[in-house]
């Protein structure tokens, strides 16, 4: 059942576009800006393509997958009574969930490599200096991130409300979580919701991480509180039909 998830995925030229081609291109178009290679004082004397660019690049990739890729894609099957047929055969339904979610990770593990990898060897990208805290980030992060959009899932009774759900939850959290405006540069009392939503949250404890620093606690608890919570109320409330 994975691999034919799998196919259906390759399939579908929008996700291959989104999913593949949005995050490697920001990070190619940023990386050709002048001067975003070099050390920048309004970065702390980092540079900004490494310690905000790619960690961006990588957390929008995790947010798309998790809050419209994954509950649109089981949200049209249960709108087309896939869950339906499937909870009458011999095969388990949750057997699908595992599938859709294992394609999703497997989807965001590639894009992540290729994106380090083209990083590094197009544009000159360091890796994180805190290998160990960006691993426990980026793991937290997809947990947070995957566990809304199973949230969204299980609320959602048809694509198009899961993709306008998940519409909804993504770009306000591009706002507020320092992806259109840097958290530095929020007013004072954004600052900490920046540091509580699941992007934010991911997108800062990732470029913590990325200069050699420490995630903040704060980052590491909002996103195991939200993995739990979510997580939670999407087994409560899940239906197959």
């Amino acid at each position: 059942m994975t691999g034919v998830e799998a196919k259906l995925f390759l399939r579908d030229p929008g996700s291959i576009l989104i999913v593949f081609g949005l995050p490697a291109g920001l990070l190619l178009v940023f990386g050709l800006i002048p001067g975003a290679r070099q050390p920048s004082e309004e970065f702390g004397g980092h540079v900004p393509l490494d310690t905000f660019i790619a960690p961006l690049s990588i957390t929008i990739l995790l947010a798309m997958l998790g809050t419209t890729v994954l509950p649109s894609a089981l949200a049209t099957y249960r709108e087309k009574g896939v869950l339906r047929r499937l909870a009458a055969s011999p095969v388990p339904p949750s057997r699908l969930l595992l599938a859709q979610l294992l394609v999703n990770l497997a989807a965001g593990l590639v894009v992540l490599v290729l994106i380090i990898g083209i990083g590094a060897l197009a544009l000159g990208i360091s890796l994180p200096a805190n290998l160990a805290g960006f691993v426990l980030v980026t793991a937290l992060g997809t947990a947070g991130l995957f566990s809304v959009g199973l949230l969204i899932a299980a609320l959602a009774p048809t694509a198009r409300a899961a993709t306008g759900v998940g519409s909804a939850v993504f770009f306000p959290m591009l706002a507020l979580g320092g992806v259109w405006v840097r958290k530095e540069d929020l007013p004072d009392f954004l600052v900490p919701v920046a540091d509580v939503l699941p992007l934010g949250s991911t997108l800062n404890a990732m470029r913590e991480t990325w200069t050699g620093a420490a995630p903040q606690a704060t980052q590491l608890v909002a996103l195991a509180a939200v993995t739990v919570v979510c997580t939670a109320l999407a087994t409560r409330f899940f239906r197959w039909e």
